[in-house]
């Protein structure tokens, strides 16, 4: 019983878990579950809000993404537009700054010139022509025993430009007889192109001459592509070929060895870029040059590339350009290059500095033989001009003088007139030419001049520290033609020429006689007193003039008292013809200043610089008629449009028979007066001029012409003290010397209708026969003339 009760109890205690596990099991089931939903959404919602932010994270990183590629986009476009303006604007306008080239002025030749063939000889070296027994080509001369054949080059001048030409001159004596092209015919003027004596530089520290791409030399362009660029005719400006085999090169050899860069990327860094090596430099490079591949043809790229690139340094200023480079380097125009010429400077386009043929010959001598090996190899040379080319050693030019140093003394001038008649910089950083009338003959001569006669008069005087300023003058034109403004005429710095101004002593003679010759009261015969003599002035003061002899002669003739140049009958015949009327002239004669109308005024007492003097003189020898001087001659721009031609105008302001006469006592002065020792070194040509000398003998002076040009010299001392030397003895002597090496022409004047010569007898001052006592030859006013004079002795 007990086991079945047990077994019931068992039973139902049994059964009642089991009751109540089924009911309980499910609730936890669905609290589970629940747990689970819940987690599982809230997972989503977790999962679902991260998803829209990565959604609004991608929608944003995408906005911006485009935003900035947009942004860079149209900022890339801004920069583009940017560098295509300022590439083109510097292209297509002034892309130098180029200097002003100043040129001497051009040999003519006309027949019955008065011309020796030695002097025709002198300018072809000095314009680098070469001496040979066969001409083939131009800048290239044959000298036979009384003719020169000359294969001029072609050039540009003012009035036009000139072709190239074969001439022969035909000179007989001291004269050009004919003129012959060269076909044998006859021609009536012919003319070589102007050397050129300065580049007047600018702030940019470069110079350039700029040529036209068909000047340049086909063998010149055709060496270049070959060695810098051969597809520069098929890339676009970039060439990525190029860049990777330069980057392989570089690579495999552990350093640079090879650039990339086209003719076109050089161009872009030389013109509008620094020489910075970075990434920056290089990326605009690139698009630089694909810009000017865009815009502009190869020809007008190769143009500026052949203009810009550097090939050397000559002091401060960098020499870019092959044109310049051919002068520079070979003192001959780009188109008269020899091969191996061409060769070497095709090689210094590497490095100028690194193959500098003046300072490292022999490497410079290995990259020249590569690219002539180049050029056979492309086949632009032969194998037998291969050759010969090779057996060339390099033969360079001497470094020219610094333009500073080249006529500095004349270049002030020629700077000065340029500020007047170009006042706008711009217009002469554009490459101006401007022609002078600098004549390099003379210049040569009156260099020489004053270095040998300063230390021989400074010898000869016991003086030192002599001091000198000398101008020559073109008569007909007014030109300034040399100048030389101190001891050293390499100095630049004060210029004695234009701005030294000293008491002109007797120079100031000739413009008394004029005033009185200019009234028909005097002539060259009437008797002027040369007597003790005292002037006494409005406030009372005294001044008592001297002769330099401190004599008394007494009355004497006035063309006698003008060559002797006499002090005193000077003074007297000033004084009477009016203090006023002497000043006058002066101004009519070129002097702009105010003259002081005081006695001393007869004897010189008027400070003028030489240059003013030689305006004086340069109206005294052209017959009284005033003509400006000027150094300038024309200016063109670069392309050669005329911007000033010189027009002489030429002002009559004497009446031509007191000229004449004028002039007449003038050549007496070198014939028998104080200058006769010209006559004495020039004994066949008739010269013409004045002595001067100031108060303690502080400044000697000449002034002379013969028939083309007027010289004016000065010596001195710069502290203002005595130099121990009269004119007639120092600025005598550097006159003299300069002639010398010239072929001065004798003065031939037209005698006026008004004018006729007559017999007088020097003690009355009056007409006479021939043998009537002292009688000498004379010209005289037709109104004064007696066909049959009497003796009266």
């Amino acid at each position: 019983m007990t086991d079945k009760k047990d077994s019931r109890t068992t039973k139902t205690s049994s059964k009642r878990p089991a009751k109540k596990e089924p009911s309980s099991t499910p609730k936890a089931a669905k609290k589970t579950v629940s747990k689970t939903t819940a987690n599982k959404k809230t997972e989503a919602k977790k999962n679902a809000s991260e998803n829209v932010k990565k959604r609004s994270i991608g929608r944003k990183l995408w906005s911006i993404f485009w935003k900035l590629t947009l942004a860079g986009i149209v900022a890339m476009s801004l920069y583009l537009i940017y560098l295509d303006a300022k590439v083109t604007r510097q292209f297509e306008g002034n892309k130098w700054q180029l200097p002003a080239q100043v040129y001497a002025r051009a040999m003519t030749f006309y027949p019955g010139q008065f011309l020796s063939s030695d002097e025709v000889i002198w300018e072809l070296k000095r314009l680098s022509y070469s001496s040979v027994n066969k001409i083939s080509r131009t800048g290239q001369y044959i000298k036979g025993p009384d003719s020169i054949k000359i294969y001029r080059r072609e050039f540009d001048f003012y009035d036009g430009f000139e072709q190239a030409s074969e001439i022969e001159l035909r000179f007989a004596g001291q004269k050009l007889a004919t003129i012959k092209d060269k076909f044998g015919r006859r021609v009536n003027s012919a003319r070589l192109e102007p050397v050129q004596i300065a580049r007047i530089g600018n702030d940019s520290k470069q110079d350039r001459e700029f040529v036209p791409l068909d000047k340049f030399p086909p063998m010149l362009k055709d060496t270049l592509l070959v060695v810098e660029d051969q597809n520069f005719y098929k890339h676009h400006g970039v060439s990525v070929w190029s860049i990777m085999r330069a980057l392989y090169s570089n690579i495999k050899a552990g350093r640079t060895v090879q650039g990339g860069s086209t003719l076109t990327q050089q161009l872009a860094k030389n013109i509008y870029l620094t020489r910075e090596r970075t990434l920056v430099r290089k990326f605009n490079e690139a698009l630089i040059a694909l810009i000017l591949d865009y815009r502009y043809s190869k020809d007008q790229i190769l143009e500026a590339y052949l203009n810009e690139v550097y090939l050397g340094q000559s002091y401060n200023q960098g020499v870019h350009g092959m044109g310049l480079a051919s002068d520079f380097y070979f003192s001959k125009p780009v188109d008269e290059l020899e091969f191996d010429q061409i060769a070497l400077l095709v090689a210094m386009v590497k490095g100028p500095s690194y193959y500098n043929p003046r300072r490292y010959s022999e490497r410079t001598m290995e990259r020249r033989d590569l690219v002539l090996r180049l050029m056979v190899e492309n086949q632009l040379i032969d194998t037998r001009e291969y050759r010969a080319a090779l057996k060339r050693p390099i033969t360079v030019s001497p470094m020219k003088d610094s333009i500073t140093k080249s006529y500095p003394g004349y270049l002030e001038l020629v700077d000065r007139e340029l500020k007047k008649l170009l006042p706008d910089q711009e217009v002469l950083d554009a490459g101006v030419r401007v022609f002078t009338y600098f004549d390099l003959q003379k210049q040569a001569a009156m260099e020489e001049a004053i270095a040998n006669s300063l230390p021989y008069l400074e010898k000869r005087s016991t003086t030192e520290q002599l001091e000198a300023a000398m101008i020559s003058v073109n008569v007909e034109k007014g030109g300034v033609s040399a100048l030389v403004a101190g001891r050293d005429p390499r100095f630049l710095g004060f210029n004695r020429v234009l701005d030294t101004k000293r008491n002109i002593g007797s120079l100031v003679k000739p413009a008394v006689y004029l005033t009185a010759l200019g009234s028909p009261n005097y002539n060259l015969a009437t008797l002027l007193d040369d007597s003790p003599l005292q002037v006494t002035n409005e406030q009372g003061k005294v001044w008592q003039p001297e002769n330099f002899d401190r004599q008394f002669r007494g009355m004497l003739p006035l063309y006698k008292a003008f060559s002797q140049s006499i002090n005193i009958p000077a003074v007297n015949l000033g004084l009477d013809v009016g203090v006023d009327n002497v000043a006058d002239t002066l101004n009519k004669l070129g002097v702009k200043e105010q003259i002081d109308h005081y006695p001393s005024l007869l004897l010189g007492a008027l400070e003028m610089s030489s240059f003013e003097v030689a305006q004086l003189y340069t109206t005294l020898a052209a017959d009284g008629e005033y003509r400006a001087l000027t150094s300038i001659s024309a200016m063109t721009d670069s392309v050669g449009s005329v911007l000033y031609s010189h027009k002489v105008k030429s002002q009559p302001r004497f009446a031509k028979d007191a000229m004449y006469m004028t002039k007449y006592a003038m050549k007496r002065v070198t014939k028998d007066g104080t200058a006769k020792r010209l006559n004495a070194h020039f004994p066949s040509i008739q010269l013409a001029g004045k002595t001067g000398t100031s108060n303690d003998l502080r400044d000697s002076w000449f002034a002379g012409f013969d028939q083309n040009t007027v010289t004016v010299a000065w010596l001195g001392r710069d502290d203002n003290k005595s130099t121990g030397l009269t004119g007639s003895v120092g600025a005598l002597e550097a006159y003299i010397r300069y002639l010398k090496p010239l072929n001065p022409q004798a003065i031939a004047d037209t005698r006026p209708a008004s004018i006729r010569w007559a017999f007088i007898n020097e003690l009355t001052g009056k007409q006479a026969p021939p043998g009537c006592g002292k009688v000498i030859q004379l010209p005289l006013r037709v109104s004064e003339f007696e066909p049959r004079p009497s003796c009266q002795r």
